[in-house]
């Protein structure tokens, strides 16, 4: 019974973490500007960057996904910080992908 247990869940995480996204995927690409490079090298050692791309967020979520990030071993200069934020808001924004829904959490990463 045990070993059923354990092989279950060895399957499931299996699963969980076959499914997730390859870093090596292209994804869509991203929009010219001067902080792309800085972006894609900060967000691409974990994801592609159709993580990014299919995100619609304000300022301060994007924000939050940097905390988030960090918090998983991303490395986001200060100096960077705000003009990645605004390249990211400005290129996906909630306005950049049609109204943003009340509550709406970013995709999990």
């Amino acid at each position: 019974m045990l070993q059923q247990l354990c092989f279950a869940v060895f399957l499931f995480a299996s699963i969980i973490l076959a499914s997730a996204q390859a870093p090596s995927a292209p994804g869509k690409p991203l929009p010219p500007g001067p902080m792309q490079a800085k972006v894609k090298a900060a967000c691409t050692s974990c994801h592609n960057t159709t993580r990014i791309t299919e995100q619609h967020l304000t300022r301060q979520q994007w924000s939050e996904q940097f905390e988030k990030m960090e918090g998983l071993g991303a490395v986001i200069p200060d100096a960077d910080r705000d003009a990645m934020l605004t390249y990211l808001t400005k290129n996906f924004g909630p306005t950049k992908g049609g109204a943003a829904k009340a509550g709406k959490k970013p995709a999990a990463e």
